[in-house]
């Protein structure tokens, strides 16, 4: 085997990444794009999003169009938020993000400057506080709050000595 048979498939998700071109089934795309068959069909069919994710990127489009700019390009916007998404971003936070920008009228031009403003302190900040908000539950007048620090535990303290032996100080 020759050290050219060896390709790299150009599919994100792809469990194995490489390709022998002369044993496994795999598709060109374009004069260097290689791809195994199976992967280049679930990236045409967007297989790796659930209906969530496509449902956020659609509601980003269309918000995007009304508030933003009525003539952009959607391969570029889309690109922008495929690629935040396989970086491992939610679909729930970038909603969260375009709706922080536009309720705050940050300056947001194109497609291309989105990335800068989901890795922004000031957002991801209020993004937290808004999660912490939604993790509270209400039982009837007691709050418990979900988080992800170490339970603590609240007993009532006894006495220590020989009036506790007893059973005394009841």
């Amino acid at each position: 085997m020759r050290k050219t048979d060896i390709k790299t498939c150009r599919y994100e998700m792809c469990p194995c990444k490489t390709i022998d071109i002369t044993k496994d089934d795999y598709t060109l795309v374009g004069k260097s794009m290689y791809y195994h068959t199976e992967c280049l069909k679930k990236k045409r069919a967007g297989e790796w999003k659930d209906e969530k994710t496509k449902s956020d990127l659609q509601y980003i489009k269309n918000q995007w169009v009304l508030h933003i700019d009525q003539t952009v390009v959607f391969s570029q916007l889309f690109r922008e938020l495929n690629n935040l998404l396989v970086r491992g971003i939610s679909s729930e936070y970038l909603v969260f993000v375009f709706d922080y920008v536009v309720k705050n009228k940050m300056p947001l031009r194109f497609p291309g400057g989105f990335k800068y403003f989901v890795n922004k302190k000031e957002i991801q900040d209020a993004y937290q506080k808004q999660k912490a908000k939604e993790n509270k539950i209400d039982l009837n007048g007691f709050t418990a709050k979900d988080s992800d620090d170490t339970p603590s535990f609240n007993l009532p303290k006894k006495k220590f000595g020989f009036g506790s032996v007893f059973g005394g100080d009841k």
